[in-house]
């Protein structure tokens, strides 16, 4: 960006410091309901100002946020969602976090506690201190934070296609039932998607050019997800593996740069498989299957048949493996009514996977971006679906797939042309 356009952003935005700091203030003096209540009237306000200023973006984003809004409070009211452990838990560091910062102690509040529940209280503790310490306040934290999902996919889609595409991808994304409910629990499934799609996004720039910026981003993205899970790194590998690959074709020093990251990397995982799973001393079949039977329990197991003896079996059992990750649970799993949310959301999803191929088609004159979204997609499908035998974990974990296959659907929907003719009298 040039010095103009920084001066333009800058006089662009300036004068709206004054009204978002001194609404910052209101908020952190009223009580936490009020606040909420305050935060859905601005968001309202600005989605109506949006849509009538034909900026339709900003206008999604917030009745995403509106429609979050509303779905915490409702929450909060009749309680109908289950309030797991590790959910109390992110909400108690995060309040703990948020006192200690407003009587001015930054350092040593958290104790002796995992890097990732570090992450997550420091992520969600100023929405604590600005609405209060109350357990609304993390969820409209995490709300506003899945919004960037939504940005993501746009951002991902404006590389190929025109701006109304990019925004329609966005709405179905951030709408999208299973992603609505991940959006207001306070779990770090939201985050962890995010930065993945923030290192996609990096790698896709890196298709044309590497420049300081994205490398930072993208750095800032690989520290993120090794502190939340670690076993994406291999997804990390791939994507950067892929665009190694397609530099090497001009510039073949590329693959030297490759070799010197992925091989030791590899290495590195595939002798301590423990170290990144807990599971197994290295990666062998038993590992895995030690690692999907650590998962296998509760009423939402399934294939519990199946039995990892050679790397065959993996082999051979992967595509049934897959259609459960993406689509359980079944009709003939529904026990209760979020089983059957989630089941009329996977029965969505099987409706959109129709149109990937088209869209996939659509993309044959951009194959490398293509290539790349595939390679993480499909990397990342076959990798959790190997290890997953409970669907209730596979719905968290599939959202880190869905925005691309729902991004896929929408370029392929985008070019069909409906003629409706009406019946003359």
């Amino acid at each position: 960006m040039s010095k103009t356009q920084q001066n333009q952003y800058f006089r662009r935005f300036a004068p709206l410091a004054a009204p978002v700091v001194c609404t910052l203030i209101l908020l952190v003096v009223l009580p936490a309901d009020i606040a909420v209540s305050l935060v859905a009237i601005f968001t309202a306000a600005v989605g109506v100002t949006a849509y009538r200023l034909n900026n339709y973006l900003l206008a999604v984003f917030s009745g995403a946020f509106l429609f979050r809004v509303g779905f915490v409070v409702v929450n909060s009211i009749i309680g109908f969602l289950p309030t797991v452990p590790i959910s109390t838990d992110h909400n108690q560091r995060a309040i703990d976090l948020a006192t200690a910062l407003s009587n001015g102690q930054f350092f040593g509040t958290l104790g002796d506690v995992t890097t990732m529940r570090v992450v997550m209280a420091h992520l969600l503790a100023p929405f604590y201190v600005v609405l209060g310490h109350s357990p609304v306040a993390g969820r409209v934290g995490i709300a506003f934070v899945s919004l960037f999902i939504g940005y993501l996919v746009f951002k991902l889609a404006r590389c190929v296609v025109d701006r109304q595409t990019s925004v329609l991808a966005a709405t179905v994304v951030l709408f999208w039932p299973t992603i609505v409910y991940r959006s207001v629990v306070i779990q770090r499934e939201v985050v962890i998607v995010i930065a993945m799609l923030t290192f996609l996004w990096a790698a896709v720039q890196w298709l044309n050019t590497v420049t300081l910026r994205t490398v930072l981003i993208a750095l800032l993205a690989t520290a993120t997800t090794f502190t939340l899970r670690k076993e994406n790194l291999v997804l990390i590998a791939a994507m950067v593996g892929f665009v190694s690959l397609v530099k090497a074709r001009d510039k073949p020093y590329y693959l030297v740069g490759l070799a010197l990251l992925a091989v030791p990397f590899l290495a590195l995982f595939a002798l301590n498989f423990e170290a990144f799973t807990g599971h197994g001393t290295t990666l062998s079949p038993a590992a895995l299957e030690s690692f999907a039977y650590g998962r296998a329990h509760g009423d939402a197991v399934y294939l519990l048949g199946l039995q990892y003896e050679t790397w065959l079996d993996v082999l051979l059992y992967a595509p049934m493996k897959v259609l459960y990750f993406l689509y359980t649970p079944f009709p003939w799993q529904i026990k209760g009514i979020t089983e059957l949310l989630v089941g009329m959301s996977a029965i969505a999803l099987f409706a959109a996977t129709l149109f990937v191929r088209r869209g996939v088609t659509m993309l044959r004159d951009r194959p490398d971006y293509l290539g790349l979204l595939l390679t993480y997609f499909l990397t990342g499908v076959v990798t959790y679906s190997i290890i997953e035998m409970n669907y209730g974990a596979a719905v968290r974990r599939r959202i880190q797939f869905i925005p691309l296959l729902l991004l896929l659907a929408v370029i392929g929907l985008s070019t069909i042309d409906i003629d409706v003719r009406w019946r003359q009298p």
